[in-house]
């Protein structure tokens, strides 16, 4: 519980810092640094030099993420070895259509799925989540 307190207590301090901060003209902090003695182009290189690993480090957990995404959707992509018969196929797309009406499909030129489309679609309902393969295959 401590802990958490302490946590709450140094996101309100750093809250308002950053406002103190986004109050303050580029002027007074100017002189402030100045004063103090310190080097503007120095302070200025350092800011810029965490900004950009902040960002590379926040770069590489969305690629390290997409890519971590990229793969359990291969994993979990059904191969025509592991896909049920056609007849399952109609009858557990017939089932998802009921059970989810905003899940559709439309028909080319008014004309049936082919077996390949119903396949097709079957794949991308397992890819999406939708339907789960091993509780539908025979």
């Amino acid at each position: 519980m401590k802990r958490s307190k302490e946590s709450i207590e140094m996101r309100f301090i750093r809250a308002r810092a950053l406002e103190d901060l986004a109050k303050t003209s580029d002027e007074d902090l100017r002189k402030e640094f100045l004063e103090r003695g310190e080097d503007i182009r120095v302070i200025s290189a350092q800011v810029k030099e965490k900004l950009r690993d902040a960002t590379a480090g926040a770069m590489r957990h969305r690629v390290a993420a997409a890519k971590e995404r990229s793969i359990l959707a291969t994993q979990i992509q059904p191969t025509a070895s592991k896909r049920p018969a056609l007849d399952r196929i109609k009858e557990i797309l017939e089932e998802v259509f009921r059970r989810e009406p905003e899940v559709a499909i439309a028909f080319r030129d008014g004309k049936k799925q082919s077996e390949s489309d119903l396949e097709t679609v079957y794949d991308d309902l397992v890819r999406m989540g939708v339907i789960k393969p091993e509780e539908n295959d025979d």
